[in-house]
């Protein structure tokens, strides 16, 4: 998912790291205009073997913020986000992928 997520992305104006593993699954990290964001990602396979892709994947945006802004509680994730937006833009693009929702 994070490779797939990166080649997309690759031809927007952002910028992007090479992914890696984590505990959670795969990070990837990501830098639009002066922002920069690390996107986990983790899925559930289904089991299925027509398809070993399907299951659900679960996508966490973190916005990187300063020791400042978090004791100041400003620059947070907004619904209205870059990052947020491009995720959801390219997962929706995806014919192979339905409902794509964001949780808070």
């Amino acid at each position: 998912m994070a490779v797939w997520l990166r080649q997309k992305a690759n031809r927007t104006t952002a910028r992007l790291g090479s992914p890696y593993q984590e505990d959670c699954g795969w990070e990837l990290p990501v830098r639009i205009r002066d922002q920069s964001y690390c996107l986990c990602m983790s899925g559930n396979a289904d089991g299925s073997t027509a398809n070993p892709d399907e299951g659900e994947w679960g996508i966490i945006v973190e916005m990187k913020r300063s020791i400042s802004q978090r004791i100041r509680d400003k620059g947070k994730l907004t619904a209205d986000d870059d990052m947020l937006n491009l995720v959801r833009k390219i997962l929706e693009g995806e014919p192979t992928i339905s409902f794509v929702h964001l949780e808070e």
